[in-house]
């Protein structure tokens, strides 16, 4: 896993280990899913995911996935990514991933740490406005 700012947005860039073969939007979300637990150490709660699939993956071993952040409020971060050929060559999906902040013990919505979102906050996509 590695953070990746040579172009004009900061994206956190995590190769995901193909056990399998890709066969569809599930197991690509997995991926993503993966990318997630490794840039905040726990498992994504709640949202959801839309994914655009773009190209099939053939004989690789791993999967690239680059994440920023669309989105960050007090309850929900909403990730936008890429899932690449490992080489970053070839676009295999594209979408959004929403995550709720959610306490386990009282399956309500919790606000973000302020450390969460500091680190969530660099990686804010941050578009130039074109007039």
């Amino acid at each position: 896993m590695t953070f990746a700012n040579e172009d004009l947005n900061p994206k956190f860039i995590f190769f995901s280990p193909l056990t399998q073969a890709l066969s569809g939007r599930e197991q690509l979300a997995e991926h993503v899913d993966r990318a997630i637990i490794a840039l905040d150490g726990r498992a994504p709660v709640g949202g959801g995911c839309t994914l655009e699939l773009l190209n099939p993956v053939f004989d690789a071993a791993a999967v690239r996935v680059e994440l920023w952040v669309n989105d960050l409020d007090d309850y929900t971060c909403t990730y936008g990514f890429v899932v690449l050929s490992e080489n970053g060559r070839v676009p295999v999906a594209r979408g959004e991933r929403v995550v709720v902040n959610v306490d386990l013990s009282t399956h309500q919505a919790t606000k973000w740490s302020s450390e969460f979102r500091i680190a969530h906050t660099e990686l804010l996509k941050d578009l130039p406005a074109y007039a």
